[in-house]
């Protein structure tokens, strides 16, 4: 059953229909913990990533997306809660520490999730107010119906838009905001997207779906009866008229369904209309494809805060960094001093798991975390224009001295080696946008993760051999 399960997914617990399974960030007694009490989908708490079992296919690692930390039981003495707090994951049965869950389906996106090492299903807690709606491996039998029943949606389906955005459709005119027989129409007529008319501004809602708002008017599009006019002042939800739901197409082609028809907006020419958007087709035709772009002349990350308590070490593995040999052929012992220079490779990434950026250069400036003796550290900063989400690798040459004593007829060779790990860090930062207008705009955003490769832990190892 592991097949039919998304890779990445959101959950929502039969709680309560309208909150999703979500990480707890807070500091607390309920850090790491799992609750059905996140009110939005589009949130870097709500995101989990489902791993196939090595050894078994019906068996599936759960990992939270914010912190990268893998589903596991509290303690061995506190077994029946579940945390987002193993940093590898682990599939021996016999261990409280197993990560293992299988999916059970009960219905088309309906699942039952049981802890195969505990042998007990998930559900949400109701023991205790201070655990109230929180993730507990309870029964080990169940019914079709009931708290141990969770909602899994595709969280690939959810499409997360920039805030400021410009679309230029099949004639590669961007849509622009045009006054045509007295109604605010969006018509594809504008070559330039620096033009006034053609900006909007992205609102996501609770459940992912989206209203649009254009600039120039200073209105929310809205379908009427087929065709979209930005002529909305309802600031609520409660219109789907007013809704949107974008689907990729590829690259940063996309395709946008109005939930009040179910259609897709195309570019329309007809009853005295040229080329204007209307919710008029069921399938996503040429017409109804619209290549997005995100009006930010420059962006600035700064303000980076890396919550290491939340960071994961794992792969770490022991590399041999250089070796060198020394030989005595006299029948007395000789000392030997060898030069031993070695490269230390290090890359880091930083990324958003929940904001999509295209291409807008960036400037970046932060901190680096390193693992050191088994822990993280923040060391020197990085400050450049940086693509999102690409890597950085530095390389330094490193050489060191090592004295030793080479007894008669034999060779010594030293090897020195290290341990190699990854981390990976979540972090907050300020995001500032200047726009095309010249405004500038700033964002606090909590999705960010850091993720470093680099060795640690040297050491020498000396093998010695007869002559």
């Amino acid at each position: 059953m592991a097949s039919a399960l998304p890779r990445f997914v959101t959950i929502q617990s039969s709680f309560s229909e309208k909150t999703y399974l979500r990480y707890v960030h807070e500091d607390g007694e309920l850090h790491r913990y799992l609750q059905a009490t996140g009110e939005e989908i589009v949130s870097p708490y709500a995101k989990f990533e489902i791993e196939r079992a090595k050894n078994e296919n019906v068996f599936v690692h759960i990992r939270c997306c914010y912190n990268n930390k893998y589903w596991v039981a509290a303690s061995s003495r506190s077994p029946y809660f579940i945390l987002a707090a193993a940093d590898e994951p682990n599939e021996d049965q016999s261990q409280w520490s197993c990560t293992l869950f299988e999916p059970i389906r009960v219905g088309d996106d309906t699942f039952q999730f049981r802890h195969v090492q505990l042998g007990r299903f998930l559900t949400v807690s109701f023991l205790s107010a201070a655990k109230r709606a929180c993730l507990r491996a309870n029964s080990t039998s169940v019914t079709s119906v009931g708290l141990h029943v969770f909602r899994v949606d595709d969280w690939e389906l959810l499409l997360i838009l920039p805030k400021h955005i410009a679309l230029k459709g099949d004639n590669d005119l961007y849509l622009s905001a045009r006054l045509i027989q007295g109604y605010q129409y969006l018509q594809f007529a504008s070559s330039d997207h620096g033009d006034p008319t053609v900006g909007n501004e992205v609102f996501i809602t609770k459940d992912g779906s989206i209203r649009i708002k254009n600039n120039h008017f200073g209105k929310f599009w809205r379908r009427s009866p087929n065709w979209i006019w930005a002529d909305s002042d309802d600031t609520t939800t409660d219109n789907s008229d007013t809704l949107f739901s974008p689907v990729k197409v590829g690259g940063n082609v996309i395709a946008l369904r109005n939930l009040g028809n179910a259609n897709f907006c195309k570019r329309l020419t007809t009853e005295g209309k040229t080329s204007c958007l209307n919710a008029a087709v069921n399938t996503i035709s040429l017409e109804a494809r619209l290549v997005v772009e995100e009006l930010v002349i420059s962006r600035r990350i700064d303000f980076v805060n890396f919550r290491l308590s939340d960071a994961r070490i794992y792969g770490q593995n022991i590399i041999t960094m250089v070796t060198k040999s020394a030989t005595n052929d006299t029948q007395e012992s000789n000392t030997a001093t060898l030069s031993l220079s070695r490269k230390e490779t290090k890359s880091s990434t930083w990324n958003a798991s929940v904001s999509l950026k295209l291409g807008v250069t960036t400037t970046i400036t932060t901190g680096v975390p390193l693992i050191a003796k088994g822990e993280i550290e923040i060391s020197t900063e990085f400050s450049s224009e940086y693509q999102w989400g690409n890597t950085v690798t530095t390389e330094t040459e490193v050489e060191s001295q090592y004295t030793i004593t080479v007894p008669p007829m034999s060779k010594v060779t030293v090897s020195l080696l290290a341990t190699q790990g990854t981390c990976d860090v979540p972090f907050s930062y300020t995001q500032r946008d200047t726009l095309m207008s010249g405004e500038q705009v700033v964002y606090n955003k909590d999705d960010g993760v850091y993720t470093g490769i680099n060795s640690f832990n040297f050491f020498y190892e000396t093998i010695q051999e007869n002559l």
